[in-house]
């Protein structure tokens, strides 16, 4: 997978997600590891365009997105995942409902900080794209928040670069999460 045509990380991020075992492996990573999705997939969007992105464009890309994210995304997405369980004596169908509002709002709020953070620059661009920047790109996130890279998250990880970058081999992924 490359950068969309039209360059614009959105695009990249909805055709990426689509991908079979990116949303799921993505959400692991953010429930087990308390990752932004949108930073992975700033990640990838940035190592499939050649980028690879240094602790302090992460930093810098994360101050953009934290606040946001902290303030009204993480809200959202709690109050949705508290709605599907429902509300007793509510009826069942207008908290669906009003749960699908929710929902619209959350991914609304991704869509905003999506484009606040596909305007911070994006590293160096060495030529062409590769599996080995989309992997350098997730693992450098993952060290600056600290996060474990055990076989759950390699797999995981595995799934995201394998669909952003379908040309990379088994052995050239293994390497990348060793």
């Amino acid at each position: 997978m490359t950068a969309p045509a039209d360059g614009s990380f959105w695009t990249f991020s909805l055709a990426l997600y689509g991908q079979p075992g990116v949303a799921p492996a993505l959400i692991s990573l953010q429930d087990r590891l308390g990752l932004d999705v949108n930073m992975l997939l700033y990640c990838c969007w940035s190592g499939a365009d050649g980028r690879r992105l240094s602790r302090e464009d992460l930093k810098a890309v994360e101050a953009v997105a934290e606040p946001w994210q902290s303030e009204v995304v993480r809200p959202l997405r709690a109050l949705r995942r508290r709605l599907k369980s429902g509300f007793g004596a509510m009826p069942a169908e207008r908290v669906q409902a009003y749960r699908k509002r929710v929902k619209e709002l959350e991914i609304e709020g991704e869509h905003l900080v999506q484009n606040a953070i596909g305007q911070q620059p994006r590293g160096e661009r060495p030529a062409g794209a590769s599996a080995a920047a989309v992997a350098a790109n997730l693992k450098a996130y993952l060290k600056l928040r600290h996060a474990p890279m055990d076989a759950p998250e390699r797999s995981d990880l595995a799934t995201i670069v394998r669909a952003c970058c379908p040309d990379a081999g088994a052995e050239e992924l293994s390497a990348f999460f060793a």
